[in-house]
């Protein structure tokens, strides 16, 4: 109860004291951040865990990392708050047990789905769900966290996984504010896209050859 309780502090905090404002508008972020001087980057991290607890999108924190902190050192930013944040929030189901839980999101699609394929297919589905998104990227920490599979290879598969979009993401938003739009952002861009359109089309290759017998819009 003490977990429920503070958790929904947590989430009336970061509606009243502005953040919510703040993490959904990138020219914001980006002052934010950069006004914090050294803690910019423990910052970003604490923000991008807080946005995911909240089930809010980390996608504009993504952008502002490869703005702010440069490809390389944005990217590494990106997948730490990212595995960190997937972590938490896993964590933070198993905490809350199962049941509350259960009773609260057992009923929607996305945890059923997730649970029927933990169990048919174990880390082949948690491998197949992170490279194509089926259900929301927060939706699955969560809903993994109520599933039996063990925190580690979560973590591990998470971050793997994570990795090629955040690294996408992160160069794409660098050469934007660096160069502005340009021809070579525009085929570096198409570029991006066919390299993650083929990532998805083999995650889904991939699938459809190990059985994993998932349905829907997405095929």
């Amino acid at each position: 109860m003490l977990l429920i309780v503070l958790s929904g502090i947590l989430i009336f905090v970061v509606h009243r004291s502005g953040l919510a404002d703040l993490l959904l508008h990138l020219q914001h972020l980006q002052t934010f951040i950069r006004q914090s001087g050294s803690a910019g980057a423990a910052l970003y991290i604490l923000l991008f865990v807080v946005a995911a607890i909240c089930f809010m999108p980390g996608s504009l924190l993504v952008i502002a990392g490869g703005v702010i902190f440069g490809p390389l050192y944005g990217t590494l930013l990106s997948l730490i708050a990212a595995t960190l944040a997937g972590s938490v929030s896993f964590l933070l189901a198993r905490a809350l047990g199962r049941e509350m839980l259960m009773r609260t999101f057992g009923h929607t699609a996305a945890f059923q789905a997730i649970e029927q394929g933990i169990d048919r297919n174990g880390l082949d589905f948690l491998l197949f769900t992170r490279l194509i998104p089926l259900f929301p990227w927060n939706i699955q920490n969560f809903a993994y966290g109520l599933t039996a599979i063990r925190f580690w290879p979560f973590t591990l598969v998470s971050a793997l996984t994570t990795f090629p979009g955040l690294l996408i993401y992160t160069l794409m938003a660098d050469d934007l504010a660096t160069h502005g739009i340009t021809r070579l952002f525009f085929l570096k861009l198409c570029v991006a896209g066919a390299l993650l359109f083929a990532l998805v089309q083999t995650a889904k290759v991939w699938a459809r050859r190990r059985g994993l017998g998932v349905t829907g819009p997405w095929q």
